[in-house]
């Protein structure tokens, strides 16, 4: 990730939540690292099995919407067949996605503004329309 910068709290400790300012390529770059398993350009980043620990479903999952999955929500075709794909996803706060869908060996990134005063994005409908315009 070459633009992304990262801010500490007041104490100076960095919390990685809302203080992080980053590029649409930084996170795209973030998604393909976990769609090629942590390897990037030849080398291995992250450990192997990580993106697997990562979209893995939690011991207790809800019965409706999407799943947890060690930090990233899950959007296993079981319960969103629309999507046609397993899809895992890390949120942003207010609307930055990173949606990865290793089944179609695609990652989509949406940089968007979630302020939460109109309906919220309506993330599962878009991913449907990327991956049906995609195929």
């Amino acid at each position: 990730m070459l633009d992304t910068k990262l801010e500490t709290d007041w104490d100076g400790n960095f919390i990685m939540s809302s203080q992080v300012w980053t590029t649409a390529r930084d996170i795209g770059r973030l998604g393909i690292l976990h769609l090629n398993k942590g390897m990037w350009q030849g080398e291995r980043i992250i450990p192997e099995n990580w993106a697997d620990y990562v979209s893995t479903p939690a011991n207790v999952e809800p019965s409706r919407g999407a799943g947890y999955g060690a930090q990233w929500w899950l959007y296993p075709t079981s319960k969103f067949p629309d999507l046609q794909a397993d899809m895992y996803m890390a949120n942003g706060n207010r609307g930055q996605r990173i949606m990865i869908i290793p089944d179609r060996n695609i990652v989509i990134i949406r940089r968007g503004l979630d302020d939460g005063t109109v309906a919220s994005f309506d993330v599962v409908a878009f991913t449907r329309d990327v991956l049906d315009a995609v195929q």
